[in-house]
């Protein structure tokens, strides 16, 4: 029998196949009737999620080199979804983010992802939807956070005493 944790990492796996490939995106992309290479599209998302941003810190949230994070933001560029402005803090470097036309289109792909979403939790109460998305924001920060970061289990010593030890 599968664990619980078993059971999670087999569905996070399975998600991310589905949910990063190609394909998918190619589908999202042209559901929403934007044109762009599925691989250019989470710099688009990132920065439509986050703001502005210098390339290497975009590359760093992304998890991909920088060279990669430039080829990627000069197809963006070329196609008119960002632009290049000076960073005010360090007039040496640049902040990229979404032109006009690329906030229109990264609403146009949020729009479409949350058909997708909707359409996966029919059948789901509101209840169960919200308590989902609650618990999966809750576990996509434990992932990015530190181990001393991260929230203590209900009942643990470390949430019962404030720290790992029982100190």
């Amino acid at each position: 029998m599968s664990s619980p944790e078993q059971i999670l990492l087999a569905s996070l796996t399975h998600l991310m196949a589905r949910w990063s490939s190609a394909g998918t995106q190619a589908a999202v992309a042209a559901d929403a009737g934007v044109q762009v290479d599925p691989v250019d599209l989470p710099p688009l998302y990132m920065l439509g999620l986050e703001g502005p941003s210098r390339a290497s810190d975009l590359a760093a949230a992304l998890r991909i080199s920088r060279p990669t994070a430039t080829k990627q933001l000069n197809r963006l560029a070329a196609a008119g979804y960002i632009e290049r402005v000076p960073d005010p803090a360090d007039r040496r470097a640049s902040i990229v983010q979404l032109s006009p036309q690329g906030i229109e289109v990264h609403t146009r792909l949020v729009d479409q992802g949350i058909v997708m979403v909707t359409g996966a939790l029919t059948g789901w109460s509101p209840a169960e939807s919200a308590a989902f998305a609650t618990q999966l924001a809750r576990f996509v920060s434990a992932l990015g956070a530190s181990p001393s970061e991260r929230e203590p289990a209900p009942g643990s010593a470390r949430s019962a005493s404030g720290s790992q030890n029982g100190d």
